[in-house]
């Protein structure tokens, strides 16, 4: 990984370039005079004086986002160490240990959520002005630290949603159970507990609204008046990022975009807590026969059924 010592060696040589760049400039002088020279020289300084504060400011913001990601890594490190000891402590019915897990969980989760909001900031304020994205209906993001990353313009819920659940696909001390899906991700999802707690996490409040299992997500999203349901199987050219795609019968998952898709997938690699194969929880084409989507409208759209 990059570090932010190698970036700030990196812009002490770009500033000693530019220096001697402005140093042949002026040496210009003992061969050529006169107003066009002048002119020459004052927008030729103009420019690197811009560019060279543009370069720094980015770099500078770079060299803070790999600080940052630094200590994300270590927090991630610390949740899934905390994590662990919460199912010990679960498994030996130590209710003392498991209340002081369970809060150090909730610290290092909202640091982590801290931290990533953090190096987003500061990836921003690394890259090229002429490549920013603004919208005023949605935001355009890229989870940069995460194995695939959420792009395009999506609404602030769904991309809350989307990023929860690739930030589960991307830590594997949790991965997919059946029998634990009713600890909600402690350590373990099922595909419906999964979908449930990203919309959660986004502040969508499906859960309190009864929903509980893919027979029942329909029925409880609905009720809270910020989702449409569209029946049918789907195309790509159908689904925006952020739709649920749901089959009642057997399985959910969110839709990510570009053909993609992430969810838990039916069965347990090896029977222990997390995702030893990294496939439990993951990012996969879409595919399957899905009976339709929930699609998240913020309550602006009549709702199909």
């Amino acid at each position: 990984m990059v570090s932010s010592g190698t970036v700030t060696s990196d812009l002490s040589t770009f500033n000693s370039n530019i220096s001697n760049y402005q140093n042949s400039i002026g040496d210009l002088s003992s061969q050529w005079k006169g107003s066009s020279y002048e002119n020459l020289v004052a927008k030729a300084n103009e420019f690197v004086s811009e560019y060279k504060a543009a370069i720094d400011k980015q770099m500078t913001s770079f060299a803070s986002a790999c600080s940052l990601y630094a200590e994300y890594v270590q927090t991630k490190s610390a949740l899934a160490s905390a994590r662990a000891a919460y199912a010990q402590a679960e498994a030996e019915k130590d209710y003392g240990s498991m209340n002081q897990y369970a809060a150090l969980i909730s610290q290092y989760e909202s640091k982590l959520q801290s931290l990533k909001s953090q190096i987003e900031s500061a990836l921003a304020g690394a890259s090229s002005p002429s490549l920013a994205a603004s919208s005023t209906t949605g935001q355009s993001i890229a989870a940069s630290t995460l194995s695939y990353s959420v792009t395009g313009v999506v609404a602030e819920a769904p991309r809350k949603a989307l990023e929860y659940a690739l930030s589960m696909a991307d830590d594997n001390s949790h991965g997919y159970s059946q029998e634990a899906r009713r600890r909600w991700g402690t350590p373990d999802y099922d595909c419906s507990s999964l979908v449930i707690t990203c919309w959660e996490n986004a502040g969508v409040p499906v859960r309190e609204a009864g929903a509980g299992y893919t027979g029942n997500m329909r029925k409880a999203f609905l009720s809270t008046g910020l989702f449409e349901w569209i029946p049918g199987n789907p195309s790509v050219e159908d689904l925006q990022p952020g739709d649920v795609l749901l089959n009642e019968n057997s399985h959910t998952e969110l839709y990510l975009g570009d053909g993609k898709m992430v969810g838990a997938r039916h069965g347990d690699a090896d029977g222990v807590p997390g995702d030893s194969s990294g496939n439990e929880i993951s990012v996969t084409d879409l595919a399957r026969e899905w009976q339709g989507i929930l699609r998240y409208t913020g309550g602006n759209t009549t709702t199909q059924v």
